[in-house]
């Protein structure tokens, strides 16, 4: 098959084509890292992690050369490079050398005689992906292509990114949690009297152990870990963006996103929402075109795991000329409503540690609430 996929324009392209590529094959798209930042010394390795599966790092050099010149890979560089992979701490299990320049089977049989010697001596295994290789790999993950062709294919045309509330690029979100300590007391009552007063506790008596938080309006209960935050979608980049709609998977960290925003509707926009799924998209009424500079915002709910302490959210946008698909974190700092309550035992073999026990925050209805 013909190659038609042109080459980055920069290395620093190169180098975020590199991280985007492997991350998806290592399956880390979220905890694969670039190596320090410019001019700091890197030991070799510009892009680093742990593929999925595995638990040693793997290291990617990204060799930009320039297209026009017909720049090669030399015996010397490639050498020079290994010994700088050797000082990356911790060890190496893996080292990658990807290079935008074309294939050739000289360097390629030297790669291969110095990746022999190299675990001779027990040290990374060495693998070589020239322009060639790294267009078959492109070509098989559907998505990087997409992000490829209008992405850096594009750059300085399409651009496009997600921010929250207020312009910003990060979020922080603070539910409100209960904090259950149960904490065990001595007492003189019989094994008898102790069964009686736990089925005849307010708990057992009101019902409040069947009430489902997921569910709170079926009942006289509210639950207030709910979160309200506002997407902003910005058009970045120096063309209109037509046909197009924004898709947000909630991969983890969310029980719950509500089917309808109580407050600030925005009735330019379709929201579509996918609970079981974890799933939202946002496409314009009207179908109206995002123009340059322009932006869009739409507010979500959701209802964060009470354990978690972050959320991963991916984003796509699809448009008639342009995709982009990228992932973001979203901190959970909770707030927490602590509620002490004691077990009562006869026996000091029975006393046990505090049980703490992290559950949404629950109260009662109010005209107001």
């Amino acid at each position: 098959m013909k190659k038609t996929l042109g080459k980055p324009e920069n290395w620093q392209d190169f180098e975020s084509l590199c991280k985007k590529l492997w991350g998806e094959i290592w399956g880390i798209p979220n905890t694969i890292k670039k190596n320090g930042r410019l001019g700091q010394q890197q030991a070799g390795v510009d892009v680093f992690g742990i593929p999925k599966g595995q638990n040693q790092y793997w290291g990617i050099q990204a060799k930009g050369k320039d297209d026009y010149s017909d720049a090669k890979l030399t015996e010397t560089e490639i050498s020079e490079e290994i010994e700088k992979a050797k000082k990356f701490q911790p060890k190496l299990k893996t080292y990658i050398i990807a290079s935008t320049s074309n294939k050739d089977s000289k360097i390629e049989q030297f790669v291969r005689l110095k990746d022999i010697e190299n675990q001779k001596e027990g040290s990374f295994e060495i693998l070589l992906f020239c322009w060639e290789d790294i267009v078959d790999l492109i070509e098989d993950n559907q998505g990087i292509l997409n992000w490829y062709q209008h992405g850096i294919g594009q750059k300085g045309k399409f651009d496009f990114r997600i921010l929250f509330n207020d312009m910003q690029e990060h979020l922080i979100l603070k539910p409100t949690f209960e904090k259950t300590i149960t904490r065990c007391k001595l007492t003189n009552k019989s094994d008898a009297e102790l069964l009686l007063d736990r089925l005849s506790s307010p708990l057992a008596i009101s019902g409040e152990l069947d009430f489902n938080p997921l569910f709170p309006f079926r009942s006289n209960k509210i639950n207030k870990s709910w979160c309200d935050f506002e997407i902003v979608m910005e058009n970045i980049g120096s063309a209109v963006i037509e046909d197009w709609r924004v898709i947000l998977r909630f991969v983890s960290g969310v029980s719950r996103l509500d089917n309808d925003h109580p407050f600030f509707p925005n009735l330019s926009l379709i929201k579509d929402v996918d609970d079981e799924n974890k799933t939202i998209t946002y496409r314009p009424i009207d179908n109206s075109p995002l123009i340059q500079t322009d932006n869009r915002y739409f507010d979500i709910s959701l209802l964060p795991e009470p354990n978690s302490d972050s959320i991963i959210m991916e984003w796509e946008l699809l448009a008639r000329d342009y995709c982009i698909k990228e992932s973001v974190e979203i901190r959970i700092e909770p707030e927490f409503i602590e509620e002490i309550t004691f077990m009562e035992v006869n026996k000091v073999a029975d006393m046990t540690e505090d049980e703490v026990y992290i559950s949404y925050y629950v109260v009662e209805k109010t005209n107001d609430k």
